[in-house]
């Protein structure tokens, strides 16, 4: 067990966080401590303090920690002492308050201790985002609406994902359906406009035709309006639950966006992460869905699943593009409490670290070579090797969704079990969190808690 006193600070959280990509859970312990001269304590094995002269730098702080950490175990993470989940975020932030690309990118070596490689990516997304993406309005929010059941669980999965059993599905929907109903009732008496819509899960697929038809029905009148006039969205994630009825509805309602989510295209690897589907499956419902042009594809790959080297990763998505994704995400691995891999082989996620920045390297340049560009990025704990997902869509293809919730400038309206709906507060540039229950049961049985809350977007 590692120590890490940390001087004159309240709370070790940042530090905690950033002493994990360096230590497992269970390995080390970050503790604040109040102690003039702390640099003269006489201190036991694997016990080190920071910060002894009790300065309120956090960002020198970390340096600190980041150095000795370093030279403790040798590793050095790429992201540096960046430890959150949105890395864009610090960059932006330099650039709006009138920094150049330059100075930004002096900012994230020399404050960050961000590497190269990892730079050289920020650089390229900002680019994208400032000369594509405009800039968010507060009158304009988004509307996340949550399917929480999938036809199987994935191992690596620790989301609230139920099986999509009948019964369960016909016990949610009345339910969500009145939350819709509630929440665009108020959202009417706004002066608010709705940019993007986006329904996430789990997989919304799981649900039959009639009742995707019925749900983009009740968002619609709910909240006055039109899918076809804004940027909307379907993970059509899982193959096995793609037909031709589906992608109707979905296409009727005026859905320009959809995602077929792979992950990989090796039948052993999905086999063996719990999938009940093949790589000719997804194959066969891209195919369905080039004839009902959706403007956008998004696929999914994931860098470090079980079995899989970097030539997996690479066949994956050289597979994907020539199938017609034009907006692909990268992700690399999470293995999360709640995960069956988690409980299986808790350490997966330390191991193997080498083969997955090889996975990300060779992505990054198969992706460029084809005309994709960085467009968006985010982090989550317990990703191999403190790694990252990285956004990659052909030039104009981008998801304002995917932009939004990473940048936190705009209110998003969560809908259904497991959303998590955000409010942000523009004078006090200020987000808060308005989560909704996971398990569909208790959303269920607490819906009308649930509708009660939501008042909490219009206060």
């Amino acid at each position: 067990m590692y120590r890490l006193y940390v001087n004159g600070i309240s709370n070790e959280h940042h530090y905690s966080e950033l002493a994990r990509e360096f230590f497992s859970d269970g390995d080390y312990e970050a503790v604040p401590i109040y102690i003039k001269n702390a640099g003269g304590l006489a201190l036991g094995a694997n016990s080190f303090i920071f910060n002894s002269e009790g300065t309120l730098d956090r960002d020198g702080i970390k340096k600190e920690m980041f150095f000795r950490l370093s030279s403790i175990t040798g590793i050095t993470p790429d992201w540096g002492t960046l430890t959150g989940v949105k890395p864009l975020k610090p960059a932006m932030n330099l650039y709006l308050a009138g920094s150049d690309l330059e100075e930004v990118d002096n900012s994230l070596s020399e404050i960050y201790l961000v590497s190269d490689a990892k730079r050289a990516l920020i650089n390229e997304i900002l680019k994208y985002q400032t000369e594509n993406v405009p800039a968010a309005d507060d009158n304009n929010w988004s509307i996340y609406t949550g399917i929480p059941f999938c036809p199987s669980i994935c191992s690596y999965c620790s989301f609230g994902s139920e099986l999509a059993r009948e019964k369960s599905i016909a016990r949610y929907l009345p339910e969500l359906n009145r939350e819709i109903s509630e929440c665009g009732s108020l959202f009417r008496r706004s002066d608010k406009r709705i940019e993007s819509v986006y329904f996430g899960g789990g997989t919304p697929t799981s649900l039959k035709a009639s009742e995707l038809k019925a749900l983009f029905e009740r968002i619609e009148a709910s909240f006055d309006i039109s899918l076809s006039d804004l940027e909307a969205t379907v993970e059509a994630g899982r193959p096995d639950t793609i037909d031709e009825q589906k992608l109707n509805a979905i296409r009727t309602a005026g859905v320009n966006r959809i995602s077929i989510n792979p992950q990989s295209m090796k039948d052993e690897t999905l086999h063996r992460i719990g999938r009940l589907h093949s790589s000719r499956d997804i194959a066969h419902a891209f195919e369905l869905a080039a004839s009902y042009r959706f403007e956008v594809i998004n696929s999914d790959v994931i860098a470090g699943l079980p079995g899989e080297d970097a030539n997996d990763v690479a066949d994956t998505v050289r597979e994907l593009i020539e199938l017609g994704a034009n907006n692909i995400t990268v992700h690399t691995l999470s293995v999360k409490r709640g995960s069956k891999l988690k409980s299986e082989d808790p350490e997966y996620y330390l191991r193997g670290v080498r083969e997955v920045e090889n996975m990300l390297e060779l992505a990054a340049q198969i992706l460029h070579e084809a005309g994709f560009i960085p467009y968006y990025v985010y982090r989550q704990k317990h990703q191999m090797g403190s790694f990252e997902n990285t956004g990659w869509c052909r030039p104009g293809l981008h998801s304002m969704y995917n932009v939004r919730i990473m940048e936190e400038m705009q209110t998003i309206i969560g809908l259904g079990a497991g959303a998590i709906g955000k409010r942000f507060y523009k004078d006090d540039n200020r987000l808060e969190r308005i989560p909704n229950i996971n398990d569909y049961r208790m959303y269920v049985d607490r819906i009308e808690d649930i509708i009660a809350r939501k008042r909490r977007y219009f206060d």
